[in-house]
């Protein structure tokens, strides 16, 4: 009887195999034990102090929890966030008086903060979008001089696209925010959203700090990551709805940071059919076999289908994604982000990494822009937001 053992190639690739889970073992290894070694001596500042970079991040930005679901897990679990829960004011109410045409009601606030958002809210009439739409869409074609060397043009426009801080810095949108956020507000990042006919979904997703961008530091360092320092605005610009991908939220998933496991297929148990079609299948970002630890239910999805010149504000933490635009429209919108002065962000970095979206942003023409009331704490970088009169004398037009 003869010996068989495979066709040569067939070995080589074995043994590449075995190769790469023993680099994989070893290296996941090194990192719990060094997640550990953070552990004990996070209480000794004098200790960490003298670390090296990221290690020094880590022990200043992950808490026993989130070490040690990872550590336990030999690195299959993370939170998907700075671990924090959401505090809720004894009574919640709105945070400013403005006029009545904008001002939220004591319902409204207790309902933001039991569902993790707002809308729609309607701010324009579709005869004034239809300007809106020209001003905002005559951008996509325009080089970015925020950014001029990444591959994603859309990102943070409002520091040099007058027609975005423009609509960003309509009344009827600050005066809301500052109902929930309070009389001083900055916008630190925007991102403009245009799904095509056939465009992919954006898979279940949430943030707080932005901590998965760089996974060892937050990208917002507040004074209190358990307060609510930040808001999302997401506004039409077209219609949006299931099919072309509106947005969709997990009402009341924003309470708590949730944990995501290596492996599976998006999600845990037998979630409804829009669920998994959210979830990607499998898919997060442009990582796959990541898995939400949600149970997620009927009850639990809420659709944000929104007219053009309607928007939704709502906070990162509630777990929130959109399915594949499926119609023959696009679903063209934006989002821009506002914190509190109290918020420091980018600390440090010159060049910021978004790793699960492999992309890199050279932040020498990045700053925050002021939006209402002052910014008495001067931790950020602050530019001066774009207007019309300067673009047209630039371009040598008079009046």
């Amino acid at each position: 009887m003869e010996n068989y053992h495979g066709k040569p190639e067939e070995a080589v690739e074995t043994r590449g195999t075995l190769r790469l889970a023993i680099r994989g073992f070893v290296r996941t290894l090194i990192i719990c034990t060094l997640m550990v070694v953070v552990w004990l001596t996070k209480p000794f500042p004098f200790l960490t102090k003298r670390y090296p970079y990221k290690l020094r991040e880590l022990s200043r930005s992950w808490d026993t929890k989130m070490i040690w679901a990872f550590v336990l897990s030999f690195g299959r679990r993370s939170f998907m966030d700075q671990n924090c829960v959401m505090r809720v004011p004894k009574s919640p109410q709105p945070l400013i008086q403005t006029q009545p045409q904008w001002q939220f009601t004591d319902k409204d606030i207790e309902s933001f903060y039991e569902n993790g958002f707002l809308g729609p809210i309607t701010l324009w009439t579709p005869e004034e979008m239809e300007d809106i739409r020209a001003r905002v869409v005559s951008v996509l074609d325009r080089p970015s001089a925020v950014y001029p060397q990444a591959e994603n043009k859309l990102r943070d426009r409002y520091i040099d696209a007058p027609e975005f801080w423009e609509v960003i810095n309509m009344p009827q949108l600050k005066e809301r925010l500052a109902q929930l956020l309070g009389p001083d507000l900055i916008v630190w990042r925007s991102q403009i959203f245009n799904k095509p006919p056939g465009g992919p979904e954006i898979t279940w997703h949430q943030a707080s700090t932005y901590m998965a961008e760089q996974k060892i530091k937050g990208t917002l360092e507040p004074k209190d990551r358990d307060e609510l320092f930040q808001l999302t605005t997401w506004i039409a610009i077209d219609d949006a709805f299931f099919g072309n991908g509106c947005m969709h939220f997990l009402k009341g998933t924003h309470k708590k940071m949730w944990t995501m496991l290596k492996g599976g297929n998006g999600y845990i148990g037998n979630p409804p059919e829009v669920a998994k079609m959210i979830g990607g299948y499998g898919r997060f970002a442009k990582s796959t076999g990541l898995t939400l630890e949600v149970n997620i239910t009927e009850d639990m999805i809420v659709p944000m289908p929104l007219k053009s010149g309607q928007c939704v504000i709502f906070t990162e933490r509630c777990i929130h994604g959109s399915p594949p635009n499926t119609s023959d429209k696009r679903r063209f919108g934006f989002v821009f982000r506002t914190i509190k002065p109290s918020v420091q962000v980018y600390r440090e970095e010159k060049i910021h990494e978004v790793t699960y979206l492999k992309e890199t942003y050279n932040l020498e023409n990045w700053g925050c822009a002021l939006l209402r009331g002052e910014d008495r704490f001067r931790l950020n970088r602050m530019i001066t937001p774009p207007t019309y009169s300067e673009k047209r004398e630039a371009a040598g037009v008079a009046g």
